[in-house]
């Protein structure tokens, strides 16, 4: 594939003005438009304008490569403007001056556009290239300098390939990888490689991008090597590296614009070994230590929450189902869906409906041990798999029967049904909290306990002595620590109890209840408001608290759903795929928990908006009198909501239901409000939270 046959020559722009990046990016979209490459403007414009909110295209040294793929475009083509510095927010802060636009059909993306990312980035990297372009005065010279360039380094690639196929090892082993995988991670390869030569010394890059892993490391690679270069913006698998004694992480950008200096670094023996957990080897005990524990937290937890999710997903829509079908068949058949009876068993009423809802709890039930599994897996290996999954079941309320004890003192206080009390675990915080305490043990137990064993016994160490020992140890302290969650929630639960029966403070406690129910989506603090939902209803009567609950709980979702249709700019593909319809489906079957995944990704912003909006919804449904008596069900309870606002029962039920719906509706359009404004607020003012501190204490 040569890049001079995809530059055409009513695409090179030699003299292009514009003020600012969208507007060059406009113009590269109406012109592929009006030229019969692309079959819609607004979508291209629109498709380069979302590659850019996930990072700027910008590569430093006055160049921009933006890029799309899609089935808008009709024929793959380049497209090159010369620009008088334009400011791109490039990764060195530098204005831009050429700008080489990428835009491929979805075959052709498919089939090898890592290929002309690459080819394109070898020739940009070259300072001679970049000079004579910057001397074109005409597209025939354009594309001249392109075809002289791109044979000159064909022929180096030929050469390379005949000198790698005799060699047995290199000096430097790389690997490079961006969130994108695309531009950063081939233009790192290319410096790397380009300055290596300039050194005389060999090198092997392998790139983790869009395409998987290209140009693989082996074993022998990475021990015949000198040293090891991480280049990455992003977490890799690192176990391949646990044996390498002399290892660099830096940055994609550090490699693109200081390459030399990191080669000499591992030259110079500058690197270090990885602290690495090896599940079961025998490696040494140096491998699983504290060291950079702490900046692997968030990390591991992303990783947690992705293994998650399918349970969520799995576990939501088929309980949703379970509500629907259990709803169909009783109301053809002629049952009271308003008993009683039929109230009590919503949801899993006839057998069939049983079978789904049981099925979905099954899959809910292992999302939060999932969860701190693989957050444990992360830090430590496969050692924390099975302490992390036992914590996790512990927080889902696993062994809430072990807390019998404690009956009496729950019951003192007031609490009606004690034993539905205790099987409230710590829920997603409590695994996310025991995950990272079960892999710090695990640290202990293999580096400071068991970690003068001899070798022979180094291999029973971790098939036996530390799952056995280390997950009972780190069972029974988070079963301590249990107890006082439990306490903590019965206070809270108490404290609520003060708001229940009081007319003119019901908005107060739809706000409470409302925050407490978005807050930590299935912690502690959600659990302990929806606990005292359900206990208001115990006596069999309808309660604003627990319409309040229900109704903020079933926000975060559907606020988060409105916000990916509104804007798709403040989302990922991955994420707009996955959560753009499942979370109305979520939102309205009363699972605050398809919430989790979204808010983990990115608290800073889901946070507070998750807050806004169950407390918007609290405090409408409150203040309008909307009580329910069901616990759980979502929006196919609706039909139970009533208003206390009016004595006529056609009134009270009629407009019970349109103001419960309605709070949702007005708490899930705040939520979408609160979440575009703080993506703002965080993309415009990095540290606008910190800002806000302190205008507050001035």
């Amino acid at each position: 594939m040569q890049l001079r046959d995809l530059f055409h020559e009513d695409l090179i722009f030699l003299n292009k003005k514009s003020r600012t990046k969208k507007g060059v990016l406009k113009f590269f979209s109406d012109e592929l438009f009006k030229k019969g490459y692309a079959n819609s403007s607004s979508k291209v414009l629109n498709l380069f304008l979302n590659r850019e909110e996930q990072g700027s295209t910008g590569i430093g040294d006055k160049i921009a490569m933006p890029h799309l793929g899609d089935d808008a475009i009709l024929k793959s083509t380049l497209i090159f403007a010369k620009v008088d510095n334009l400011d791109w927010n490039s990764v060195d802060n530098q204005p831009v001056s050429f700008i080489f636009g990428i835009a491929l059909s979805k075959d052709k993306r498919q089939a090898g556009h890592i290929e002309i990312i690459q080819k394109l980035s070898t020739l940009l990297i070259n300072p001679n290239f970049v000079i004579e372009l910057n001397n074109v005065t005409s597209k025939d010279e354009f594309l001249n300098v392109i075809k002289k360039y791109e044979t000159i380094e064909d022929q180096k690639n030929e050469q390379v390939v005949k000198e790698l196929t005799n060699q047995n090892h290199y000096d430097i082993v790389a690997v490079t990888a961006c969130p994108t995988g695309i531009a950063h991670t081939f233009l790192a390869k290319e410096k790397l490689i380009e300055e290596a030569k300039k050194m005389n010394i060999s090198i092997k890059v392998e790139t983790q991008g869009t395409e998987g892993i290209q140009n693989k490391l082996t074993h022998e690679d990475i021990l015949n090597a000198k040293g090891v270069l991480l280049a990455t913006d992003r977490e890799i698998e690192k176990d391949k590296f646990a044996d390498a004694t002399n290892v660099l992480e830096i940055s994609t950008q550090k490699a693109i614009h200081d390459a030399r200096t990191q080669i000499q670094a591992l030259l110079d023996n500058k690197g270090k070994r990885l602290k690495i957990a090896k599940g079961q080897s025998s490696s040494s005990d140096g491998e699983m230590t504290f060291d950079g524990f702490a900046g692997k937290m968030r990390r591991s937890l992303m990783s947690g929450i992705s293994h998650m999710l399918p349970f969520i997903v799995f576990g939501g829509i088929l309980i949703a189902l379970g509500f629907l079908i259990d709803i169909i068949i009783a109301s053809s058949s002629g049952v009271d869906i308003n008993s009683k009876n039929f109230l009590s068993t919503f949801g899993f009423g006839h057998p069939v409906a049983k079978i789904v809802f049981d099925l979905g709890k099954v899959g809910l039930s292992f999302a939060v041990p999932i969860l701190a599994a693989y957050i444990a897996f992360s830090l430590v290996g496969r050692q924390g798999l099975l302490p992390g999954f036992v914590v996790g079941a512990i927080s889902s309320g696993t062994l809430s029967g072990s807390y019998g004890f404690l009956k009496n003192a729950i019951a003192s206080s007031g609490v009606a049904d004690p034993d539905k009390f205790l099987g409230t675990g710590s829920g997603f915080i409590g695994g996310i909290f025991g995950a990272f305490f079960a892999a710090a043990m695990v640290i202990v137990f293999s580096k400071y306990i068991f970690g003068k064993l001899p070798k022979s016994l180094q291999g029973i160490k971790n098939i036996l002595f530390i799952p056995l020992f280390g997950t009972l140890t780190i069972a029974v302290l988070f079963w301590i620590v249990n107890i006082a969650l439990i306490f903590i929630n019965l206070g809270l639960v108490l404290f609520l109890q003060i708001f229940e029966n009081r007319r003119e403070l019901a908005w107060i406690l739809g706000l409470i209840l409302g925050a407490m129910m978005a807050i930590d989506l299935g912690g502690p603090i959600n659990k302990a408001a929806y606990i005292f939902g359900t206990l208001t209803i115990a006596n069999g009567h309808s309660t604003i608290s627990m319409a309040a609950v229900m109704a903020s709980g079933m926000v975060p979702p559907l606020g988060i759903s409105l916000s990916m249709f509104i804007n798709k700019k403040l989302w990922t593909n991955e994420e707009l795929e996955s959560g753009k319809y499942s979370n109305i489906l979520f939102g309205l079957s009363f699972i605050s928990e398809g919430a989790i995944p979204y808010t983990g990704r990115n608290p800073k912003v889901l946070v507070p908006s998750n807050i806004i909006g169950g407390a918007v919804a609290g405090i409408v449904s409150a203040a309008l009198g909307v009580n329910i008596i069901a616990p759980h069900g979502g929006i196919f309870v609706s039909f139970l909501a009533r208003t206390d606002l009016f004595n006529d029962f056609a009134l009270s039920a009629g407009l019970g239901i349109v103001f419960w719906i309605l709070a949702i509706i007005i708490g899930a359009i705040t939520q979408a409000g609160a979440i575009i404004l703080f993506s703002h607020l965080n993309k415009k003012y990095p540290n606008w939270t910190k800002i806000f501190i302190k205008k507050k204490r001035a």
